[in-house]
């Protein structure tokens, strides 16, 4: 049975942006649309292959995340499968993304 990963609306629009920035604002569609489908690939893969996430200290205690490339991908576990809840750029400062000061 495939795992259940549901993506809030949070973490469509955070996918959406990052694409959106590559492909307009750097100009470099090709690499938007490819990065698109690896990231959703990633998502796939690590649900399939049930692999524990790391916790990050400025995330929720039941969010767990995942790597690819320079995006962390926020989720929460749930059975079999998750929640998506947020993708966002390594470098950036994460306790602001996830809420803390």
């Amino acid at each position: 049975m495939t795992p259940r990963v549901v993506w809030t609306p949070v973490a469509e629009e955070d996918l959406e942006e990052i694409l959106y920035y590559i492909a307009v604002e750097d100009g470099r569609p090709e690499t938007a649309r490819r990065l698109g489908e690896e990231i959703l690939a990633a998502v796939d893969r690590h649900f399939q292959s049930a692999t524990p996430g790391n916790r990050h200290s400025a995330m929720p205690p039941d969010w767990r995340y995942l790597k690819h490339k320079r995006w962390l991908i926020a989720y929460e576990p749930i059975g079999a499968g998750g929640t998506v809840h947020r993708v966002v750029d390594a470098v950036r400062d994460l306790p602001q993304q996830f809420g803390e000061t």
